[in-house]
This record gives structure tokens, sequence and C-alpha cells, in this order.
């Protein structure tokens, strides 16, 4: 079932490929700090909105990494065995992902100060000096440190369930329970972030750190370990996911997905419009409601779109067209560009000062900047292909998981399917 998935590569490869626009357009934005947040530009909360997809990347690990675990219980029968492989992947990613916050990630908006708090590659290219590790930087819950940490999470869960539900089935139903059980559970954040906020203006490190990874302002566990739970829900759900007479796994999917969308929207529309203010309030809890019911959805018309087919045309089967290959290459790839994305950007509009000094982009021109550095950056994964992405983080994350590179992400890689 797993090599059949391209659309879900294709899919994580749309959400690189924006993340990376989107950066580079929201941090290159000349009037960012001018912004009247109480009456932004209608793009502006577009962006905003696009940069909250998190959960896609959660769900679509959650999916992926299950189906693998699945399978690997399935040749060797030792549940042990896989959760320690999986663990291995997510400590992995953990690593890379405070490496990269320090050092190359991009910068956090201050706009009490109307300032950046840069990682120290990006400061040093951006202003010229090194700078120390902020406080914030060392608690920020990113988007790798969330990914690695749902990896660790959702092995442990895949093993213990799969002693405490021996049937497939029977699991498949105690994810979905657990997974709206946990999404649910996270309307604790909510007072609970008032609490973390107070701690850390009251600098109570105990209270901090007892938190930090539950309610932080951004890819917290709540509420986004229900979304590699749901996903994990979904990869049974796609491979059958029991001994019975299976049915369209659409059946499923569409109408539970379709009914979070809605509730959710129906939500957002009806609470008070506090977005803006990026407060944790149920105005938050319904973008993330309808954001469970929209990658679900998102994620089965994927696989749907690109069941089947392959990277070339072997045995009859479809190949994957061209703009499906140009995003899928960012799905294979792209934790790399990801990782030195903010340090190329940095350097280019530097180099751009240098040649007009005094630039400001409006808002369509950093649009236009983000776009331009998307689609080169795609250009050199087409040229980076060719030697199989070697040296790149995927490769050394196929090294650690196994060393003779024969886990799906080296066949990936290799591009042997």
């Amino acid at each position: 079932m797993g090599k059949q998935l391209i659309g879900l590569d294709v899919l994580r490869g749309i959400g690189i490929f924006f993340v990376i626009a989107l950066h580079s357009a929201f941090y290159y934005f000349g009037g960012l700090f001018q912004l009247d947040l109480n009456d932004p530009p209608v793009v502006v909360t577009v962006i905003g909105l696009l940069l909250m997809f998190a959960g896609l990347f959660a769900m679509i690990s959650g999916l992926v990494h299950n189906l693998q675990f699945e399978h690997r219980v399935e040749v060797h029968k030792d549940p042990v065995k896989s959760m320690k492989h999986q663990v291995k992947a997510g400590l992995f990613v953990l690593v890379l992902a405070y490496v990269y916050f320090l050092f190359t990630g991009p910068g956090l908006a201050q706009f009490e100060t109307a300032s950046f708090d840069n990682s120290i590659l990006v400061e040093f290219i951006q202003n010229d000096r090194f700078v120390g590790l902020s406080q914030e930087r060392l608690l920020y819950v990113d988007s790798l440190v969330m990914l690695g940490t749902n990896a660790v999470l959702c092995g442990l869960i895949a093993c213990g369930f799969h002693r405490l539900f021996p049937d497939s089935g029977t699991r498949k139903t105690a994810y979905f329970v657990l997974a709206i059980g946990l999404f649910l559970l996270s309307l604790l954040r909510i007072p609970l972030y008032v609490v973390y906020l107070d701690a850390v203006a009251e600098q109570n490190l105990g209270v901090v750190l007892g938190l930090n990874f539950f309610v932080n302002k951004n890819n917290p566990i709540l509420p986004f370990l229900a979304f590699g739970v749901y996903g994990m829900w979904m990869s049974l759900v796609l491979s059958g996911g029991s001994s019975s007479k299976k049915s369209s796994p659409g059946r499923t999917i569409l109408p539970i997905g379709a009914g979070l969308f809605l509730l959710g929207v129906a939500l957002y529309i009806f609470l008070p419009d506090t977005m803006l203010e990026r407060s944790i309030d149920m105005k938050w809890y319904s973008i993330m409601l309808a954001q469970l019911g929209l990658f679900s959805l998102l994620t089965l018309l994927c696989i749907r779109l690109y069941k089947g087919k392959r990277l070339s045309r072997k045995a009859g089967k479809a190949r994957i067209s061209g703009l499906g290959f140009f995003f899928y290459r960012f799905g294979i790839a792209g934790l790399t560009v990801f990782f030195v994305e903010s340090v190329v950007s940095g350097i280019v509009y530097r180099l751009l000062l240098l040649i007009r000094p005094g630039l400001s982009f409006s808002i369509g021109q950093s649009l236009l900047y983000g776009i331009t550095m998307a689609i080169l950056w795609g250009i050199f994964l087409i040229f980076w292909e060719k030697s199989h992405y070697r040296y790149g983080l995927e490769y050394w994350y196929a090294r650690w998981i196994d060393r003779n590179s024969v886990s799906t992400k080296g066949t990936k890689l290799r591009g042997e399917f």
C-alpha cells in the first residue's frame, strides 16, 4: 500500500513549496511592522491562515509512519522492533529541529519592538553580527519539533495499541476514538495557555518547561498529536484495517472529514473574530477543527488523483505529470531545502540590497520574491535528483534509519518505484 501513495509525497511537496514561498514573502515584506492588525489586507490574512498548516504535515506523517509500522509488524511480527525504528526516526528529526531553529531557521517577528529574533546565521547575514540564543527560540516548538515529537509518541501509541488490540479493525476504531479524544482534550490549551504566559512573564521555569510542549503558542502536542493519530486512523482505513469485508476508504473518510470541516467553519463564522490577535481561544479551536477535516479531505483527494501512477512509465502504469513531479521532489527532498532556505533567502536579499540600496518590498513584490525563490529551489531539485539527492538531510536520515539504505525513504530517493 505504502508505495502506491505517491499522492502523499505530492501533497507534502505542495505544502513545503508554499511554506518556503511564504517564509520569504512574510519576512521580506517591508511594511510588516506597519500593518494595522485590526484591519489588515486580505492577502495578509490569507498568508496568516496558510502559515497555520502544520497540522497537514502532522497528519501525513502519522499516516505514512503507521503504514510503515504496520508493514514492519506484518513482516517481523515484532511491534517493539517497529516502535524502536519509528522512535529512532523521530529522534533524528528532533535533533535536526533544534539545530535548524537555532542556526538556520527564520526569524520570529517581534511586533512590540518592530524587529526580528533571528537565528544565528540569519542574523549574521542580515546584520553582520552574531547573537546568543534567546529563551523564546529555545522554547519555540516549530513544525520540525512537532513532527519529531509526534513520530516518537505515535510510535509508542502504535506499539501499545498492537498489544491491546490485536485485531486491526478494533485498532482502527481505537485510533479514531483517541484522535477525537485528544482533539477534545485540546480545549484545555485555552485556559492553560494563560497560565503558561503568566509563568513566562514571571520567569517560573518549572511551569514553563512543564507546559511548553503541551500548550506553547506554536505547534504543541495539544492539538497536533491529534492530527498525527488521526493520520494513523486514516492509514488503517486506506489499507483496509480489518479482515472483514472492505469498503471504499472514501465512504469513511469523506463524510467524517466533511463533517469536521463544516463544523469548524460554522464555529469560525459565528464566533467573535479574534484571529489577528493571535490568541488561543475558541476561534483558534474552530480553525483547528476545520483543518482536521480539510486536511483529511485533501489527503484523500491526492491519494485518489495519483493512485496507480509511477515516476516512470512501467508495466503500463501512468506516469506522474510534470507539475506533480515538480511538487513530488519537494515531498522527497524538501527537508534539506526547508533547512537552508532562510539562509539562502537572506543572502539573495542582501545581494539585492547591494544592487539597490534601501530596497523594500511591497506585499505583491514580497509574494513574487517568495514564489520565485521556491521555484528556483524546485529547479535545483531537478538537477539534484540526478545524483539521488546524495548527502542531503534525507540521505543521512535514510542511512540513520537503515545503514543499507533499503528503507522506504532510501528507495524513494533513488526513484526505484
